[in-house]
């Protein structure tokens, strides 16, 4: 049962921390001698103070509780008050030393502690905070305001039982706030006390018996009651528990789902299939009921054997008799349908022909998943969708219409949109397979049908992208911005292609065109004296840009802006993990109790998105090899250019507008357009607000505006160039590399090259026990991956040289001969074998053992694995493979005949591709673009 004792009232947390100096006649607390006390006059000063700072005016405060430090300058609590005025005002480092000094001279003071808190908080030192807080609540337990403050921390940094112990205490003194009882059950679930936190949500929903059916904030609770039950395993509790509290769920959809899967999970088929069958009528295209339907039948979508794959697709056929618009359950039979059967292709001929004829653009992007399924079914899908669509193609062309043995009749007319779709999925089918001459053949006449798509302008960019002439593809993505300047996607996509061709600033310029307005207040004005438009997209956090350029500088090796761009990414993620603490009590208090378990779930894997796992992964790349030759990556001196440059950035804003100014002719009209009427719309809007704001001052005090004003948070950039980012990389790479490694580590622990990377950063360190651990992590984890045997060469080379301890060097010496096969088994041999046994016909491999080779001291060899890549009827390599072969001979010093013979067999390949050009036929290309665009070449142009 609850506690029945007296709830305590709290004072209002504004002045929580006053309780001492403003109860009752004044009396000192403290005895005179004591540096904590205060004369009547300076300790109802000193109260001031504290109403000071609520009410965020720092100044004031400052100024008072200097005049009381004149009198008592080691007053303990004055001297942390000081500290967090100064702390406030953007002088932190004279207010840490302040703060510091007055938990010094006061350590038995909570006040002192709870302010050190307040400081380290404001800075996002949670860790440090919260250890201040338990120092404070040790001696002030009760304290309402320390434990408020303390439990969003515990649960910011996953103490659970921590955040479970301030919630009991909490609720222990203040047991009839209702919200108190949910806060502790939400706590004990996320410390997985299931059993407790279930007792707690029955006593707080026995507080609850006079709401009515219906309540949102109660079907809440309840809807969490049940995740409870399920997640603690106790399934048939659960469904009891939904049927009785059915009526007071207004959530009808996430009832009916959590109930149907309760049931399919006990198997009880015959009630989950009629549950499954009313939530597929309400949304025939959720793959997820249709999946439940299909099991609750007795079927398996995920079936592996051939019969079992045909009674799910037996099973699909029957739902879509009685659901027959839904296009997901007729896309779910093509990919359990094995390419062999007769049935494929007339399905493939029906679903693909609806698309075309509806113009769905994206039916390619639908099917091309069939393309990469194993076991060659992929490859046989491939080939009959590409044959299905030549039909397609020829029967429009012959007879304007779609008439196969399967499909169509003679009485059919298509629209003319059909054959302009039906081309683009051709054209899209052949860069799939990497045959870009047969997709730009066949998209020539879709543009010579509708040149002004955009989508098939965007459609040639990526081809070109794919074939390897990143200069045309930036080109054809320009041409197809220039069709539609108000479309945001392909302003971003312009702009993405152009950081792919090295052309970063020109991309920042054309994403600019988008972020040349800020607010100003509330009123919309030009960016004259707003951050540039790199700038902006940092503090929009557009994840794509930074990371684009971060590996358009890589490629270039322009090392310092490459890590400039990681460290932003890394500094984002820190953000969205910090912008969490605002929400653990906002969203309790709303009582979305789901919606914020979601929430902290998302937050722990937050560190997985693809963006920051590959910008993490190049940037311990990069501090690696700064570590084994810190003198290459050594900052230049500054050049014309690079100034030239840096004044640029800090003043991009303006050249933008000025640019815009001046060329009359840049973007369509209707960018124009809209630019004079965005322009205007600002100027009566400035105008409107400038009144407002007329009337306003007269209400208002200005000097304290202006000393209370919050001060302008936009991003700047303090180091554009990344000089300072290099310096720091090159005096502690591997204290760097090791922040990107920590992320990986933790969220990404199922990722064999995370356990690469952390075995070729600990070997570096110096070691080597935790590198050969990471390697067998590794090793576990896919023992066919190819990046691991340089790895191991690596770690068995260095350990001839290492320092640590000899015991440890003797149990890594051991480890590393165990991953090798024996004491007996050299490294050369082991990477002969592992080649021999997965990955004679890989490009991966090959080149990871041509590393491998290298780090031997085996450059021949290398040379001879990479010379294998051109070799298509035994390799089939990507255009990514042969570049990386070509830099790979350029580091093994190969000679110019070496480097020409394996440059014209990939041009053989990969016709198109810059990479594989001579100088005079990179110039002829770019002297065509130029004509092209209607301009001469120009000089200096950023290579890719």
């Amino acid at each position: 049962m609850p506690p029945r004792r007296k709830p305590v009232k709290a004072p209002p947390a504004a002045h929580a921390a006053t309780a001492a100096h403003s109860a009752g006649p004044w009396r000192s607390p403290v005895p005179e001698s004591h540096n904590r006390y205060l004369a009547q006059p300076d300790a109802e000063a000193f109260t001031r103070v504290l109403g000071l700072y609520e009410d965020k005016k720092f100044q004031e405060g400052l100024a008072l509780v200097d005049q009381i430090l004149a009198k008592r300058p080691d007053h303990g609590e004055s001297l942390c008050m000081r500290g967090i005025f100064l702390n406030s005002l953007d002088r932190k480092e004279e207010g840490y030393a302040s703060v510091k000094r007055g938990t010094k001279n006061d350590p038995g003071s909570h006040i002192v502690w709870h302010v050190y808190a307040l400081c380290l908080r404001a800075d996002k030192r949670f860790e440090e905070a919260l250890d201040c807080y338990k120092k404070a609540t040790e001696i002030e337990r009760d304290s309402l305001n320390l434990l408020n403050d303390m439990a969003p921390l515990a649960i910011q940094l996953r103490r659970y039982d921590d955040y479970v112990a301030v919630r009991l205490s909490i609720l222990r003194t203040q047991p009839r706030i209702r919200r108190n009882w949910l806060n502790l059950a939400v706590a004990q679930f996320l410390a997985r006390q299931y059993p407790a936190a279930t007792r707690t949500l029955v006593y707080y929903e026995e507080m609850l018996r006079e709401v009515p059916d219906g309540d949102v904030e109660l079907g809440e609770v309840l809807l969490f009651h049940a995740q409870v039950l399920e997640e603690a395993g106790e399934l048939e509790r659960c469904l009891d528990f939904l049927g009785e509290k059915s009526a007071q769920i207004p959530d009808r959809t996430a009832y009916s789902v959590q109930r149907a899967r309760l049931l399919l999970k006990l198997g009880r088929t015959e009630s989950a299939l009629w549950a499954w069958e009313v939530l597929l009528g309400e949304n025939p295209e959720s793959t997820e009921y249709i999946r439940a339907m299909v099991q609750s039948k007795g079927g398996s979508c995920d079936a592996k054997d051939a019969d079992s794959r045909l009674h799910a697709v037996s099973i699909l056929d029957t739902l879509a008799a009685q659901y027959p618009r839904s296009l997901s359950i007729r896309r779910l039979a093509l990919s359990l349908l094995p390419a062999s059967a007769p049935q494929f292709r007339a399905r493939a001929q029906a679903y693909i022909l609806d698309a075309l004829s509806r113009g769905v653009p994206s039916v390619f992007a639908d099917v091309k998943a069939l393309y990469a399924e194993a076991d060659g079914e992929g490859d046989e899908k491939a080939r009959i969708v590409g044959e299905v669509v030549e039909e397609f193609r020829r029967s429009l062309e012959e007879k304007g219409a779609v008439v196969t043995e399967d499909v169509g009749d003679d009485d059919t007319v298509e629209s003319p949109s059909t054959y302009l779709w039906t081309l683009y999925f051709l054209a899209s089918h052949y860069s799939h397979l990497s045959q870009p001459s047969a997709a730009l053949s066949t998209l020539s006449l879709a543009l010579s049908h509708t040149p002004s798509l955009p989508e098939l302008h965007t459609l040639r960019a990526r081809i070109l992208k794919r074939a390897g002439d990143s200069a045309a593809a930036a080109h054809a993505m320009e041409d197809a911005r220039r069709l539609d300047g108000q479309d945001r996607f392909l302003n971003s996509k312009a702009a993405k292609y152009r950081i792919r061709n090295g052309e970063c600033n020109e991309a920042e310029k054309v994403v600019g065109l988008f972020t040349r307005l800020t607010m100003a207040g509330n009123v919309l004005r030009m960016q004259k004296d707003a951050p540039s438009p790199f700038e902006d997209l940092v503090e929009m956090q557009c994840l794509w840009f930074i990371h684009e350029e971060g590996d358009a500088y890589a490629a270039k090796e322009d090392w310092g802006r490459a890590l400039r761009r990681y460290h932003q990414m890394l500094d984002i993620f820190e953000d969205i993990e910090h912008d969490q603490y605002d929400f653990h009590s906002y969203c309790m208090r709303k009582q979305t109790v789901k919606a914020y378990i979601e929430l902290l779930r998302f937050e722990d894997k937050l560190h997985r998105h693809p963006r920051f796992a590959a910008a993490a992964k190049s940037a311990i790349s990069i501090y690696c090899r700064i570590h084994d030759n810190p003198s290459a990556f050594s900052p230049s001196a500054p050049t014309p250019a690079a100034d030239a440059e840096l004044a640029v950035a800090n003043g991009a804003s303006a050249a933008v507008e000025s640019e815009a100014a001046a060329n009359g002719d840049e973007g369509t009209e209707a960018e124009k357009a809209q630019s004079r009427k965005d322009k205007k719309k600002a100027k009566e809007k400035a105008k409107k607000a400038e009144k407002q704001a007329a009337g306003a001052d007269g209400k208002k005090d200005d000097k304290k505006d202006a000393e209370e004003a919050p001060a302008n948070n936009l991003y700047k950039d303090t180091d554009p160039l990344g000089v300072a980012q290099l310096a720091d990389a090159i005096k502690n790479p591997l204290a760097q590399a090791q922040k990107f490694l920590e992320h990986l580590v933790k969220v990404r622990a199922d990722d064999v090259q995370t356990w690469a990377l952390a075995a070729d950063v600990h070997l570096r360190r110096g070691k080597p026990l935790q590198a050969v651990q990471a390697l067998r992590t590794a090793y576990a984890l896919s023992p066919s991956c190819p990046l691991l045997p340089p790895v191991l060469v690596r770690l068995h080379a260095s350990l001839s040289s290492a320092t640590a301890p000899a015991a440890a060097l003797a149990l890594a010496k051991e480890g590393v001969a165990t991953l090798l096969g024996g004491e007996s088994v050299s490294p050369a041999q082991f990477v002969d074998e592992q080649l021999q046994r997965h990955g004679a016909r890989s490009a991966e491999w090959i080149l990871q053992s041509a590393e491998a080779k290298r780090l031997l001291g085996d450059a021949e060899g290398a040379k001879a694995l990479v010379g294998q890549l051109t070799r298509e009827e035994v390799v089939k390599p990507s255009l990514k493979h042969l570049e990386r072969g070509q830099s790979f001979l350029r580091t093994l010093s190969a000679s110019p005949a070496e480097l020409d013979a394996f440059r014209a067999a990939a041009a053989s390949l990969f016709p198109l591709a810059r990479a594989f050009k001579t100088s005079d036929e990179l110039a002829a290309l770019d002297a065509k673009l130029a004509m092209e665009e209607g301009a001469e070449p120009v000089e200096g142009r950023e290579e890719a």
